[in-house]
C-alpha cells in the first residue's frame, strides 16, 4: 500500500456506515488519498456531524518528521510564495526561518463544505504555543501571530496580531490557549484560538470582552444540563481583529475523573472507551444534537484490534477524543472528533506505556 486511500479502503469494514459511507466516504478519499500511506502511523482524525443524514467527514493528519512531511515538501515544490501550500513545503524541509521554533503541526481538511471538489488548502494548527513561549510577552505574541499569517499564506500580519493580542487580553486568570490555528482561503479573515481553563462562572464576561454577539444564556443553559456527563470543555473561538465571530465551539469531554489537564484531554481518544461515551452521546440524542444511526456508530467507533496482512501484524487504534458543540446565529450543532491509527504491531510494543 503506498498511499492513504490505500490504507483507509482496507480499513473499510472498521468503520461505522451511519458515519462515512458513499459520497462522503469517495469525497474524503479524493481530497486526502494521495497522502503516503505512512500517513495513518501519526493519528489520522474525523470530524462527523452528528445532525447531518448524510455519513460525510473533514479529516486532520499530525504531521511529524517522516513520510507525510515530504509528501507536503515534494507537493508543495514550485508553489507560488506567499501560499499556504510554499509554507508548509519550506517549513516541513526544515529550512531555517522565522517560524522554526515550531515543533507540532496538525492539518485540518475541510472536505464537507467543498464537495470533494473545492480543494481549500487546510487549516493548520500550531503547537500549544503559550506552554512554551508565554503569551503576555508581547515578543512571543508578534511570533506567533506572524507564523500564523505566514502559514495562511500572507505577508501581512497586522490583522493576526491585532485578533492575537484581543484574545490575550480578554483571559480570564488560570485559562491558556492550547492551540493556535491558521485559517487559509476564509473570509472574513481571522484566526482560530482553543482556550482551556476557563470556568462557566467566567464565561460571560470572558465572551463580553471578546465582543461576542452569540447568546450567553443559551451557552451557560447547555453547559449547565450537560454537568453530569461532562464538565471538562475547552473553548474554540474565531477571533478576528474587532473581536469574536459568531461561532463559538464547546470541545466536550466526559466526565471520569477530577484533575484531568488539558495534556491529558488532548489524548482522550486513546484512554476512553465505547462506555465512557454512552452518557454524553445519549444526551446529546436526547436535546436533538445527534441522530440516533449517527449515534449507534459513534459508540462502535472505539476498537483496538490486531489486522493481519500478508506479510505483518498491524495494530489498528480507534477512539473518540470530544464532541464540539458550535452556537451560532441561533443554531446549536454538533460534531464529534474521532482518532485512528493503523501501525505495524512491532511499534505498539515499543511505545511507552504512556503513549
Amino acid at each position: 500500500m503506498r498511499r492513504l486511500r490505500d490504507t483507509l479502503s482496507g480499513l473499510r469494514a472498521w468503520i461505522p456506515e451511519s458515519l462515512l459511507d458513499g459520497k462522503g466516504w469517495d469525497d474524503l478519499l479524493h481530497r486526502i488519498g494521495d497522502l503516503p500511506a505512512a500517513a495513518s502511523a501519526d493519528t489520522c482524525g474525523f470530524e462527523m456531524r452528528l445532525t447531518e443524514p448524510e455519513p460525510t467527514a473533514d479529516f486532520s493528519i499530525a504531521v511529524v518528521d517522516g513520510p507525510v512531511a515530504r509528501h507536503l515538501v515534494t507537493e508543495g515544490t514550485g508553489a507560488p510564495p506567499d501560499t499556504p501550500e510554499a509554507w508548509l513545503a519550506k517549513h516541513c524541509a526544515g529550512t531555517p526561518g522565522p517560524d522554526d521554533w515550531i515543533d507540532w503541526m496538525v492539518l485540518a481538511y475541510d472536505i464537507v463544505a467543498g464537495g470533494g471538489a473545492r480543494r481549500l488548502a487546510p487549516m493548520v494548527y500550531l503547537s500549544p504555543a503559550s506552554l512554551r513561549h508565554p503569551l503576555d510577552v508581547a515578543n512571543n505574541q508578534v511570533r506567533i501571530a506572524d507564523a500564523l499569517g505566514r502559514a495562511a499564506g500572507r505577508n501581512d500580519f497586522n490583522q493576526e496580531r491585532r485578533s492575537l493580542a484581543r484574545m490575550v487580553e480578554a483571559l480570564p486568570p488560570g485559562a491558556t490557549i492550547v492551540f493556535a490555528a491558521a485559517v487559509p482561503d476564509r473570509r472574513p479573515r481571522f484566526i482560530r484560538l482553543v482556550v482551556v481553563g476557563v470556568t462557566p462562572p467566567q464565561l460571560g464576561s470572558f465572551l463580553d470582552r471578546l465582543a461576542w454577539k452569540g447568546s450567553i444564556p443559551a451557552v451557560l443553559r447547555f453547559l449547565s444540563g450537560m454537568h453530569d456527563v461532562s464538565t471538562d470543555f475547552m473553548l474554540a473561538i474565531d477571533v478576528a481583529g474587532g473581536g469574536a465571530l459568531a461561532p463559538l465551539g464547546l470541545e466536550m469531554y466526559p466526565n471520569r475523573s477530577n484533575g484531568v489537564d488539558d495534556r491529558a484531554l488532548l489524548s482522550t481518544w486513546r484512554t476512553t472507551t465505547a462506555s465512557d461515551w454512552r452518557g454524553m452521546v445519549d444526551r446529546l440524542v436526547t436535546m436533538g444534537l445527534c441522530l440516533p444511526e449517527k449515534a449507534a456508530g459513534l459508540i462502535t467507533w472505539p476498537k483496538c484490534h490486531n489486522v493481519y496482512e500478508a506479510q505483518e501484524v498491524f495494530r489498528l487504534s480507534m477512539g473518540i477524543n470530544h464532541v464540539k458543540v458550535t452556537f451560532k446565529e441561533g443554531r446549536v450543532e454538533a460534531k464529534a472528533y474521532a482518532g485512528l491509527r493503523f501501525f505495524p504491531l512491532a511499534e505498539a510494543a515499543a511505545e511507552s506505556p504512556s503513549r
